[in-house]
């Protein structure tokens, strides 16, 4: 019976130098994986906020547009309704263009501009110097011209 006892005994120093041993291992490979794990989260993150940005940008020309078709506006109001638009993620990093509308216009044309590096939240680098440009263009609601138009 005592030559079991010490038997025993000596078994369990040995586990536990195999288990500190293997902790070290696990600290290694979690350092040589971690940052890859890290770097495709924020990567995934920052592709779902440009595609959510794409989206904003696509909102902001359409509803621009969509405001403007009606006689009387001016190209100042399309510009301001994209701004609220776009407000409601970002505020700087973005051009919107509207070209002049009078009495004879027939299209309204609103294009938004996103340069990519300057909205980006956590790799700014990711996109390179890329910009995001979308247009919207609708038919004007003044019907007056259609209808000087046949008449000539």
């Amino acid at each position: 019976m005592i030559s079991s006892r010490s038997h025993r005994h000596r078994a369990r120093p040995i586990r536990r130098q195999r288990d500190g041993q293997r902790l070290g291992a696990t600290a290694v490979e979690f350092a040589m994986c971690a940052n890859l794990f890290f770097f495709l989260c924020f990567s995934c993150i920052e592709i779902a906020r440009m595609n959510m940005i794409r989206n904003l940008a696509q909102d902001a020309a359409y509803t621009a547009a969509r405001h403007v078709v009606v006689p009387g506006a001016t190209a100042e109001e399309a510009e301001a309704k994209a701004r609220q638009v776009l407000g409601m993620i970002i505020n700087n990093g973005y051009t919107i263009d509207v070209p002049t509308i009078d009495r004879d216009t027939l299209w309204v044309d609103v294009t938004v501009s996103v340069n990519l590096n300057e909205v980006a939240l956590l790799t700014p680098r990711l996109f390179g110097n890329k910009t995001l440009t979308t247009t919207a263009r609708m038919n004007t609601e003044r019907y007056e011209h259609y209808f000087n138009q046949d008449t000539n």
